[in-house]
């Protein structure tokens, strides 16, 4: 069987917001099946929460941030540039990143929430 599936981007946004948009409808392409509007609420948000997970890992793969210093004070700035995704998806992908390391390895990291 051959599905084809079609995501719709809105073109005002500006790129990195496109790209934070597309990730986030790959999801519900690639995980979701139904239509949002004829669901229960509670599925909804599921998937708009399983959207926002996926995005954070696809727009920011491990894989691909595992050689960058994440003590550098610029290190938001420096992957939101060099992967075009906006600050704040940066900000809460370390977010959890740093919530996943040993507790003595965190004093490496610098305070996120004091540069978002």
């Amino acid at each position: 069987m051959h599905i084809s599936v079609l995501l719709f981007c809105t073109t005002h946004l500006p790129y990195i917001h496109q790209r934070e948009q597309f990730f986030h409808e790959l999801c519900h392409a690639l995980r979701h099946a139904g239509r949002q509007s004829f669901m229960p609420y509670s599925f909804y948000e599921l998937q708009e929460r399983d959207a926002r997970h996926f995005t954070l890992y696809a727009s920011l793969p491990t894989h691909m941030i595992n050689d960058y210093n994440l003590s550098n004070p610029a290190i938001i700035d420096q992957l939101s540039h060099d992967f075009m995704i906006p600050r704040k998806v940066c900000i809460e992908r370390l977010e959890k990143i740093k919530s996943r390391i040993v507790p003595s390895d965190k004093s490496n990291l610098i305070n996120l929430r004091k540069e978002g």
